[in-house]
């Protein structure tokens, strides 16, 4: 497979400028647009000091997939206002299988190493959103309660286009909405998403090593789920 060729820095100076509606990006004092030619505008000045500086970190070429925070927003910009109800839909769908409900019986260090990371999370959204998910030890998928997922949806569409961007891409990167609503909602960091995502995963690399080539695929796994919460901590 090619790689495919990067596009050169052609900026000298990255920095942001208050605007009418919030905080621009400036690349040698002009705003850059998103894919859709929308500006580069963030509703706070940290939040747009997360995107300059990940512009700025950019050296000879352009590398998209160095710049988590930048991508993040222009989906929110570009897209978020038009899908928002199929990125509720599919949050909601996640949560009907989220990974925190399904737990091992056995061996037991697994099965207290599961509870260790998960229960707390549920218990924070039962007592934060109330929803009360069910949990199962069955390998096939079991119904959840029908006041929980709209519970979850209404907390997903209470968000605006930046929040809900950040969660829809935590929940698929997770394949939890739990983990995903409690890192938008600021109850974890990306750091503990990453190690709830990752209990049983964790637990077998104990054992008997880990593979470097799924470390690494992990690893970038780890780096998105940190930039959706920097984004999320910087609104």
């Amino acid at each position: 497979m090619t790689t495919p060729t990067l596009p050169r820095r052609f900026y000298k100076t990255v920095d942001i400028a208050p605007v009418e509606t919030g905080f621009a990006v400036r690349l040698d004092k002009a705003t850059p647009k998103t894919p859709a030619k929308k500006p580069l505008v963030l509703p706070t000045e940290a939040a747009a000091r997360l995107v300059a500086d990940e512009w700025e970190a950019q050296t000879e070429t352009i590398d998209p997939f160095a710049m988590p925070v930048t991508r993040l927003v222009n989906v929110a910009l570009d897209r978020a206002g038009e899908t928002r109800h199929a990125m509720v839909g599919e949050i909601v769908k996640y949560a009907g299988t989220d990974l925190v409900c399904y737990r091992a019986t056995t061996p037991a260090s697994l099965v207290a190493a599961q509870a260790a990371a998960w229960d707390p999370l549920l218990q924070w959204a039962e007592a934060q959103l109330g929803v009360q998910l069910v949990t199962t030890t069955q390998a096939l998928a079991i119904d959840q309660p029908a006041d929980a997922l709209a519970r979850i949806e209404a907390a997903a569409h209470a968000l605006d286009d930046l929040r809900l961007t950040a969660l829809a891409f935590a929940n698929g990167l997770a394949g939890s909405a739990i983990v995903a609503l409690a890192l938008i909602h600021r109850h974890i960091d990306g750091e503990t998403a990453f190690r709830a995502i990752r209990v049983e995963e964790d637990w077998q690399a104990e054992r008997w090593g880990r593979d470097p080539d799924e470390e690494k695929i992990a690893n970038a796994r780890r780096v998105d789920l940190i930039a959706a919460e920097r984004l999320v901590s910087a609104l």
